[in-house]
């Protein structure tokens, strides 16, 4: 009786052509993957952005307060004016200048959209002090000072009360794992903070 089997070249191609497939799979998925994480910063950049600019135009229109996340470890910056009843975790943040307010962005801010879920895209740490809302691994978003460098997927948040702007940029990366910016500056409304 003839047995059927397979040959040795014939088991060596097949293995060649796996090995092929596997190759180029690897190479198209680190492709995606790499996209995914710049797609995804260049909206939460954006995201971002469109926050603050709606906030502000929520107090130019005449609104008392933004709502706000907020952390609750009791320090200063954590703090905010509540106006009515708040959640944990919420705080009603005026539309005046002041302690606590929205006028003090870069802080408020910043820790909002720590509280908010919102995580570095490229999943990369860069530990600072809580007050520059640093304290959380993986974190989106620092309080900064003017036009620094934030890490791949990392967003930086400054401003200035004699410039009237607050400053937000995103390092999206590029598809080479170089840095790539995003740099939006946003007016906050010279009403509704006085």
């Amino acid at each position: 009786m003839k047995q059927k089997a397979f040959t040795l070249i014939e088991l060596l191609v097949v293995v060649a052509i796996i090995g092929i497939l596997a190759a180029v799979g690897v190479v198209a998925y680190n492709g995606y993957t790499k996209s995914a994480k710049i797609t995804a910063a260049k909206i939460q950049h954006t995201n971002i952005k469109n926050f603050i600019e709606a906030s502000y135009g929520q107090c130019a229109l005449g609104e008392n307060y933004i709502v706000m996340n907020t952390c609750d470890n009791g320090s200063w910056f954590c703090k905010g004016l509540s106006v009515g009843k708040t959640p944990p975790g919420i705080v009603n943040r005026p539309c005046k200048y002041g302690a606590g307010s929205a006028s003090n962005f870069k802080y408020n801010f910043t820790i909002h959209f720590q509280y908010s879920g919102l995580k570095n895209t490229y999943g990369l740490t860069r530990h600072t002090n809580t007050w520059q809302g640093g304290a959380m691994p993986n974190q989106c978003c620092l309080m900064s000072y003017p036009e620094s460098n934030p890490i791949l997927g990392g967003t930086d948040i400054w401003g200035s009360y004699g410039s009237g702007e607050i400053g937000v940029r995103t390092n999206i990366g590029g598809s080479e794992g170089n840095n790539v910016y995003l740099t939006d500056y946003i007016d906050w409304p010279k009403s509704g903070f006085r």
